[in-house]
């Protein structure tokens, strides 16, 4: 299971609306930067800063990331990611296509930390999306 304690987070999202913002040193001043899927802070950084501590990512953006492994598990990178989606995508079976790239990804950047949801906490977020927005994902 994934330990992470903050006093504080930023949020990050990956909207055009950060553009033009200048936020990125006051977003880096915080403990804990919490990103979005592949959104990325090279060459934007005045606006969404450049620390990442944690990003987390959804099984359709998983293929975007691993186009630069490079740039998001390199050496140099100490992010936490953490993953989510079906459990089709996620399976541990050798069946869940995702979760292959990832394990594939682990094996060639060892110091890489990756964290999967698991089925159970995929079906509680997804009865959480559904009471709030009354739909389902």
């Amino acid at each position: 299971p994934l330990s992470l304690h903050c006093s504080l987070c930023s949020v990050v999202s990956s909207s055009g609306q950060m553009l033009g913002q200048g936020l990125g040193a006051q977003i880096d001043r915080s403990p804990c930067i919490w990103r979005m899927n592949s959104a990325p802070t090279r060459g934007f950084e005045n606006d969404v800063g450049h620390k990442t501590t944690l990003r987390v990512v959804s099984h359709t953006s998983v293929p975007l990331i691993l186009q630069k492994p490079q740039y998001f598990f390199g050496q140099s990178n100490d992010t936490v990611y953490v993953v989510w989606g079906p459990l089709r995508n996620m399976r541990k079976d050798g069946n869940g296509i995702v979760y292959n790239m990832l394990k594939r990804a682990a094996e060639n950047y060892p110091q890489a930390q990756i964290y999967v949801t698991t089925e159970e906490r995929m079906n509680y977020c997804d009865m959480v999306f559904k009471k709030e927005t009354g739909k389902d994902r």
